[in-house]
C-alpha cells in the first residue's frame, strides 16, 4: 500500500484508479485495512495492485509469497500505459497537473 501512496494515490483515488484499470472495485477502506495488516492481501487484490503499480504480477507474487488468482491474465496495453502515467505524474507540480488536465479537457474534450 505504500507504493500506492508513493504514486499519490490515497484510498479513494486508489479505488477509482483500480476500477479504471482493472474493472474491479475495492472499497477504499479495504486498502487501509490491508495496509495496516487488519485484512489479508488476497490473490485478486495483489494482481490488481500489480496492474496499478505497473509491476509484473508474477514478480509481485514471488515477493509476497501469494499465488496469482485462477485464470489471471496480463493487463491490457492501455492499463500498462496508464499505470506508467500514474507513476510519472507524481513528479509534476500541482500547477503542472492542472495544466495537463486543462489541456486534456480542452483538446480531448474529456470531462
Amino acid at each position: 500500500m505504500r507504493l500506492l501512496a508513493n504514486r499519490n494515490l490515497g484510498w479513494s483515488a486508489g479505488a477509482r484508479v483500480f476500477l479504471s484499470l482493472t474493472g474491479r472495485y475495492w472499497s477504499p477502506a479495504t486498502y487501509g485495512q490491508v495496509g495496516r495488516g487488519l485484512k489479508e492481501l488476497s490473490p485478486d487484490l495483489q494482481a490488481d495492485c500489480a496492474t496499478v503499480l505497473g509491476i509484473p504480477a508474477d514478480d509481485l507474487a514471488v515477493l509476497t509469497d501469494i499465488g496469482l488468482p485462477d485464470g489471471h491474465r496480463p493487463p491490457s496495453r492501455a492499463a500498462v500505459e496508464v499505470a506508467g502515467l500514474v507513476r510519472d505524474v507524481r513528479r509534476l507540480s500541482r500547477e503542472q497537473v492542472q495544466e495537463l488536465r486543462d489541456t486534456a479537457v480542452r483538446e480531448l474534450r474529456v470531462p
